[in-house]
């Protein structure tokens, strides 16, 4: 399992953390409920990234004719990049991608029940370390056991904080749906985990999906 995270993580998807599916499922309705292989604290692992995508995704883009064709490359690189090392795991397995169709899975909420990321009243995950400047990719369940017992307490690392993204996010609210920028504007409000913002090109691609912004990257 280490090594599969390791491979992972040098493909950009540095975030990995296991859970009880019985942790999710138990308050999700039956669509949004992950497969357990009839197993009630079956493994999850959900999976996620901060900026550290980047850079991997970029040299594939300009190294790969059929990710440069794809309607959607960045789903078509997690896609591509995560199943390899989920096949090396020699245990049946089960894998949702977050950008599959409906209906989707709670996969916020999956993040905040799991300890990855606890969810802020800004209505964006933010991570203890790197703030809100991560996304999420992937949950794979494993026919194995989960982790004993019930979550972890949640602890909001804003908790403290003067909310100082309330105004933004208001905002961003009322905001017309195409005005990604209200919305990153509530992302930088927040105070947590600033040095790790991504970049204007990485953030410019992950708002709007324009194929230009890659272009001008290679």
């Amino acid at each position: 399992m280490a090594a599969m995270f390791e491979a992972a993580a040098a493909d950009g998807f540095d975030l990995t953390q296991p859970f009880a599916v019985c942790w999710y499922n138990d308050h999700v309705a039956a669509p949004q409920r992950l497969a357990d292989f009839g197993r009630r604290r079956a493994l999850g692992i959900l999976i996620g990234n901060s900026r550290a995508l980047w850079a991997p995704f970029l040299a594939a883009w300009r190294a790969d004719a059929a990710l440069r064709a794809a309607g959607d490359p960045l789903d078509r690189y997690t896609e591509s990049r995560l199943s390899p090392h989920l096949d090396r795991l020699g245990v049946r397995a089960v894998v949702r991608w977050v950008h599959e169709p409906p209906p989707r899975l709670a996969v916020q909420r999956l993040a905040h029940l799991s300890g990855l990321a606890p969810l802020a009243p800004m209505g964006l995950n933010v991570h203890p370390l790197f703030g809100p400047w991560i996304a999420l990719r992937a949950v794979v369940v494993l026919d194995a056991e989960g982790p004993p017992g019930d979550p972890r307490a949640v602890v909001l690392p804003c908790d403290a904080c003067a909310q100082a993204c309330a105004p933004a996010f208001a905002r961003a609210r009322a905001a017309p749906p195409d005005e990604w920028r209200a919305w990153l504007a509530t992302r930088d409000a927040c105070p947590l985990g600033r040095m790790h913002r991504y970049d204007d090109a990485q953030i410019a691609y992950h708002y709007t999906k324009d194929r230009r912004v890659l272009d001008r990257q290679s």
